[in-house]
């Protein structure tokens, strides 16, 4: 793994963050779901110096478990979920090739990683200097939308999608990144979707949903919002909050089998 450090300063403890890459040698990590055996996937540790911990004497579990620092896996399609892009920018390697067993990859995966890199580093900065307002304006609009719809081409994946499905959802995809989030969350709330997460989530959410439907609400608690992922098929409910009693209440709904909507 490569790791990038971070000196304390004063009583703050600041994490060492170290990734890493390989073929998924079974099928026992999950992700959003389990991460199949050979599967490409990238790894994340968020570590903490032992002595630099604030722990009492007798929160030693605590400190093992910390100190233990232990990699969380994700698929290649879902990692630059993982976080927010400012923070991708600001934690990734320079380089995907720093990352520990990247030259264990065959060279089209290398390729691949290297292709999200860019789109999660972003561009090479540019030299300071004046700029017309209109010239920022005019590269700004511009580059978004293409970075966006690179990094969703980069990170879609097929799934349980057939070959019409996939193709139908990667080109709505594209195009919605183009979106403001603001008119893809109106969309979902239109058709009572789920409306929290990154504008790639909500782009595929909307894509999908207009490719195969709308998901229904939960059969067993009736209130929680289905969700659904592509990789395995799976419906699930993750709960609702009650608003009477002011508490989360977990539903543990899961099936293969649902019947959508109309959009």
């Amino acid at each position: 793994r490569t790791s990038i450090h971070f000196e304390p300063s004063g009583s703050t403890v600041m994490p060492t963050h170290s990734f890493s890459v390989e073929y998924a040698k079974s099928s026992m990590a999950t992700c959003r779901v389990k991460i199949v055996k050979e599967s490409l996937r990238v790894g994340y540790c968020r570590e903490m110096e032992e002595n630099d911990l604030p722990l009492k004497e007798n929160d030693r579990d605590a400190r093992n478990i910390i100190a233990a620092g232990a990699v969380r896996w994700h698929h290649f399609e879902c990692f630059p979920r993982m976080k927010g892009a400012k923070w991708m920018s600001a934690n990734l390697p320079e380089s995907p090739a720093m990352l520990q067993g990247f030259k264990n990859l065959k060279k089209g995966d290398q390729k691949k990683l290297q292709d999200l890199w860019k789109a999660l580093k972003g561009g090479k900065p540019t030299k300071p200097g004046k700029r017309k307002a209109t010239e920022m304006v005019g590269a700004t609009q511009a580059k978004k939308p293409a970075k966006g719809a690179k990094l969703s081409k980069l990170t879609s994946v097929q799934g349980v999608l057939t070959a019409a499905q996939f193709k139908k959802v990667s080109a709505l995809e594209g195009e919605l990144m183009q979106q403001s989030n603001s008119m893809l969350v109106k969309e979902l709330q239109k058709n009572d979707q789920p409306r929290t997460g990154k504008k790639e989530e909500l782009a595929s959410r909307v894509a999908e949903g207009r490719v195969l439907g709308a998901l229904p609400s939960c059969p067993k608690c009736e209130h929680g919002q289905i969700h659904w992922s592509r990789l395995g098929g799976w419906f699930s409910c993750p709960g609702y909050f009650d608003r009477e009693k002011l508490v989360q209440k977990r539903c543990y709904f899961r099936s293969k089998e649902m019947k959508r909507k109309a959009w």
